[in-house]
This record gives C-alpha cells, sequence and structure tokens, in this order.
C-alpha cells in the first residue's frame, strides 16, 4: 500500500503555512483549496496547497 503524499497549506493573506495534511489520489492534480483558520490573521482566511 502505498503513503498518500503530504502537502502543506499555505495562508493566501499572510503567505504562512499553517497547516499540513494528505492528499488522496482521488482529488486529482488540482490544488487543494480550503477555508481554515489562521493564527497570524486571527481569522478565516482561503488556504491553498502550496509548493513542497
Amino acid at each position: 500500500m502505498a503513503k498518500k503524499p503530504f502537502i502543506k497549506i499555505q495562508c493566501q493573506v499572510c503567505k504562512k503555512t499553517n497547516y499540513f495534511t494528505r492528499k488522496t489520489k482521488a482529488v486529482g492534480d488540482n490544488k487543494l483549496e480550503l477555508k481554515k483558520f489562521c493564527k497570524w490573521c486571527r481569522k478565516h482566511t482561503a488556504h491553498k496547497e502550496s509548493k513542497k
């Protein structure tokens, strides 16, 4: 069984890396985008998958 690759989730406002997660192959090659809480901005912002 192959391991799922780790990805970094980066805040789109302050550009800080806040979260790390694993991505399934079912998601495909699209970049993952979620609305998460940023502790530096102190609000919910869009977080997008960043480069490794």
